[in-house]
């Protein structure tokens, strides 16, 4: 039998370890929404009571992008792994998998030691295995500088991050939870604002396709099982069907405008792919609106909710191919591609649709996005 510490020694080809990493992201990121709390009334009050679940779930989701981006800015350096880097990886995607579970932990126990303490042991185990994960991949490629270890500036979200756990266990017990949001934005931010090289998208557009994939796949969750087996139980739950099949809609028709624009698109740069980020952040929604409809099928506030989401979804659209051009300004297929006029007109049809849902019939607003659906196709010029 091989003795464990030659298996450290292995190489490989990073491709399919890249592969697997992104499907356990997409995974991730979109199990996040499941744990979020339905509100307790159709209301916008009651929305906003649970404005602190919302926030655990938008810095979760920046935390495993920032590891995501990062990750793929590494690996467009390298060729190879080894098996140590695979164990520090290993344990990295093991911390982030743990994040659904504890974030909603702390969200329903706020000032609980214990729940912040796990919280923030969790991000701090994942910045140590992210650090630990670079310094074994420039180990096993001594000829190329990923990071330098000696920078203060590479420690400073670990530190924010103890700097929280000395104010939980002191003066102020969400210290770690509101250190641990700082951490995250300033690690954001600071990530973004470097102007990295532009790069292929093939992988970009990989890890798309993979949350869009699972957010289809996941909304049928949401709908309440039959009580009964006769065909009155089914029946009764037909406007969750009807929830459901045009979230299904909406979602693939968002996967086909991805799909018709980066089939002309040759490369990326990181506005396209923060862009992208807080785009897939409102997909990923999809599942909880769905269900929150889908129980308040005839109230305005579940119904206008679900429509900015998806206004939110079409302006993004806009602002990416806007920086797609940018990033590859001499593509003429791609400046060509879409009609900025016929997002224009999503807008009114939708707009239409939530007037009418706030004056007459809550309802007209899901349906006004459903129509725009046929101009989405119409929108490609081939």
């Amino acid at each position: 039998m091989m003795p464990i510490f030659y298996l450290f020694v292995i190489h490989m080809k990073t491709q399919r370890f890249e592969t697997f990493f992104d499907a356990v992201i997409a995974i991730i990121i979109t199990v996040l929404v499941l744990k979020l709390v339905q509100p307790t009334a159709p209301t916008f009050d009651a929305l906003g009571s649970l404005i602190s679940f919302y926030m655990a779930y938008f810095v979760c989701f920046l935390m495993i992008f920032n590891i995501w981006h990062g990750n793929h800015n590494l690996f467009q350096k390298i060729d190879e792994i080894d098996n140590r880097t695979l164990f520090f990886y290993g344990l990295l995607l093991f911390s982030m998998s743990l994040l659904p579970y504890f974030s909603v932990w702390l969200t329903l126990n706020p000032y609980s030691i214990a729940s912040e303490t796990m919280f923030g042991l969790n991000f701090l185990f994942i910045q140590v295995m992210y650090l630990l994960s670079l310094n074994a991949i420039a180990k096993a490629n001594p000829g190329i500088v990923l990071t330098d270890f000696k920078n203060i500036n590479t420690y400073f979200t670990t530190i924010i991050i103890l700097i929280g756990f000395a104010l939980t266990y002191t003066i102020y017990p969400p210290g770690i939870d509101l250190c641990c949001v700082i951490a995250v934005v300033y690690a954001t931010f600071s990530h973004n604002t470097i102007r990295h090289e532009i790069v292929d998208s093939e992988r970009f557009e990989s890890l798309i396709d993979a949350i869009i994939a699972i957010v289809l796949t996941i909304i049928v969750l949401e709908i309440t099982m039959a009580h009964g087996g006769n065909w009155q139980d089914l029946f009764d739950l037909k406007l969750e069907f009807v929830a459901y099949a045009i979230s299904f809609l909406l979602c693939f028709n968002y996967w086909l405008y991805n799909t018709n624009l980066f089939h002309f698109v040759k490369r990326i740069d990181y506005r396209v792919i923060w862009t992208s980020r807080i785009s897939l952040f409102i997909l990923s929604l999809v599942p909880y609106l769905t269900k929150f409809v889908a129980e308040n099928f005839y109230v305005f506030a579940p119904q206008a909710l679900y429509g900015a989401e998806y206004l939110a979804i079409t302006a993004s659209g806009i602002f990416l191919k806007r920086y797609l051009i940018k990033a590859d300004p001499e593509n003429e297929e791609l400046i060509n591609v879409y009609d900025n006029y016929s997002f224009l007109m999503v807008f009114a049809l939708v707009m239409v649709g939530m007037v009418i849902g706030y004056l007459w019939w809550p309802p007209a607003v899901i349906l006004s996005c459903l129509i725009t659906i046929p101009l989405g196709w119409v929108m490609v010029k081939l």
